[in-house]
């Protein structure tokens, strides 16, 4: 066998042995997560990082309701009062065949905030089909 055929050959062999591990890791449950906020009709799970400079909320939001097509989420700093210091442009989740879907956001802090929170922006409903 030529030695190019044996290179390509390992290298097929590498990709599929990683999707494997990959594919087999476990997907976390809505449980597994600390932060959890109800926003019908969907709920929203989540957990914080806080790499660099920046707070990472990564989670899951799980739909209700069936008909939900699509969802935008925002990533909040608020201060001791409940008021807005800072916050994400809003992060599109589409359901693609299951009910809950991952997520990650990203956002730089301006100081001043106590806590962190992840919010329902805006959602929507799957188009109807007509004949």
């Amino acid at each position: 066998m030529p030695a190019r055929w044996v290179r390509i050959f390992r290298e097929v062999a590498l990709l599929v042995l990683v999707a494997g591990c990959a594919l087999s890791a476990p997907m976390p449950r809505p449980a597994d997560f600390p932060f959890h906020e109800a926003a019908p009709p969907v709920d929203i799970h989540w957990w914080l990082s806080w790499p660099d400079d920046f707070v990472r909320a990564e989670g899951l939001v799980e739909r209700r309701h069936p008909y939900v097509a699509s969802a935008w989420l925002q990533l909040l700093e608020l201060d001791t009062s409940g008021r807005i210091v800072s916050f994400t442009t809003p992060t599109w989740v589409r359901w693609l065949g299951r009910d809950w879907e991952p997520f990650a956001i990203r956002l730089r802090p301006r100081g001043g905030g106590q806590r962190f929170q992840v919010r329902l922006y805006s959602f929507e409903y799957m188009e109807e089909v007509s004949p």
